[in-house]
């Protein structure tokens, strides 16, 4: 008995030790760094794999930026859904699990409807801050306990890959395409059948006919595989990307105002760059899409202003029945030319 107390009373102590020892580190002595000087370790999660062609250059720049030009900042990559779900991603970043996400922002129009406005922004990022979107993006999420830094896809959309050659919009009608969320009523409204597939899925269910094609941008199914069993690409591109960069309001707070305004004006300028990026990868892409021996369809002139009317209405009735009135009117104030 006498040598279990002594134990019990050895594993108290040490507990007593550790915690304090924890308190104190808490209050620098003289001779340590401040907090503002001490070095900041920023923990970014991002919604795709770390080898997408979409996050594997985009979240290195990011970061190598934000090193660069703020003193004391440690950018720490942890991972894709594999290290974060993307259905956690948000909750994540709002409960301080995650410091940054490199989020795709429709994943929260429950808690931000706002966000899903992005699919119809013709701006490019510099010219929503010029406008009061990012402003007004930025208050959406501040009420959903989001601090919201920018953009990291933008300027371009989708496309339609389908193995039934589509030579009018009549020829969508009764196509089986691989569907989510995000264009799930375009589909429905151009008369095709959406199937729920996972992205880990969309190869086996092109190659066993169980879908007839899918919605994608440009880069990524190539790398995939996915062209190896599509036979045509709809060069006719829709909607645009609502990828954005959320930060945690506490890990922002962590910084002084000075280098707040710096890692604003930092990711303003990472959003040009990024646009630049993009705009050559796909260049490049494109090209080596039909070398692969993809056939590149274009739509008619009419049926390709049908189309995009065709997906603008969709989004802007989807938009209205979700927003509050007040936030219609505001993004279509702030949208519209």
């Amino acid at each position: 008995m006498n040598r279990k107390l002594t134990i019990i009373l050895g594993v108290v102590f040490l507990s007593l030790l550790v915690i304090a020892g924890c308190g104190n580190s808490s209050e620098p002595s003289k001779g340590e760094a401040s907090d503002e000087s001490a070095e900041k370790t920023i923990q970014v999660a991002s919604f795709l794999r770390t080898d997408h062609a979409y996050t594997r250059d985009i979240v290195p720049m990011w970061s190598d930026m934000v090193e660069s030009e703020i003193d004391n900042v440690n950018i720490e990559w942890i991972g894709g859904p594999e290290s974060i779900p993307e259905d956690n991603l948000f909750s994540a970043v709002q409960n301080g699990i995650v410091d940054v996400a490199f989020f795709f922002g429709s994943d929260s129009r429950d808690l931000v409807p706002a966000t899903e406005s992005l699919r119809l922004s013709q701006l490019t990022p510099a010219e929503e801050r010029e406008v009061g979107y990012f402003d007004f993006l930025s208050e959406e999420y501040e009420e959903a306990g989001i601090t919201y830094l920018g953009r990291w896809l933008g300027g371009f959309g989708y496309y339609f890959w389908t193995n039934n050659e589509v030579n009018s919009l009549a020829d969508f009608e009764g196509q089986k395409i691989r569907s989510n969320p995000f264009y799930l009523d375009i589909i429905n409204e151009l008369g095709a059948s959406p199937v729920n597939t996972s992205p880990g899925e969309v190869y086996t269910a092109l190659e066993r006919n169980l879908v007839d094609g899918f919605a994608f941008p440009l880069l990524g199914p190539r790398e995939d595989g996915w062209t190896e069993v599509t036979s045509y690409l709809i060069d006719a591109e829709f909607a645009e990307q609502s990828a954005v960069i959320l930060m945690n309001p506490d890990a922002f707070a962590k910084f002084t105002e000075e280098d707040q305004t710096k890692l604003k004006e930092v990711t303003a300028e990472f959003e040009h760059s990024m646009i630049s990026y993009f705009e050559e990868a796909n260049e490049k892409e494109m090209q080596a899409v039909t070398d692969s021996g993809v056939n590149v369809i274009e739509l008619s002139d009419e049926d390709n202003e049908r189309f995009h009317k065709l997906v603008n209405d969709v989004i802007w009735q989807d938009l209205e029945e979700f927003l509050s009135d007040e936030d219609y009117k505001t993004v279509q104030n702030l949208l519209v030319e």
